[in-house]
C-alpha cells in the first residue's frame, strides 16, 4: 500500500511538473524577448 501511496505521488508530481513545463518556457520567452527589445 505504501509503495502505491509512493508511486502515486511520484506520479501527480510529474504530471504537474510537465504541466508545469510550458508556462516556465512562455513565462522565460517573454522575460528574454522583452529584454533583448
Amino acid at each position: 500500500m505504501a509503495l502505491l501511496w509512493c508511486s502515486k505521488i511520484q506520479a501527480d508530481r510529474a504530471y504537474s511538473r510537465a504541466v508545469n513545463v510550458p508556462t516556465f518556457l512562455k513565462k522565460l520567452m517573454n522575460i528574454t524577448g522583452i529584454s533583448e527589445q
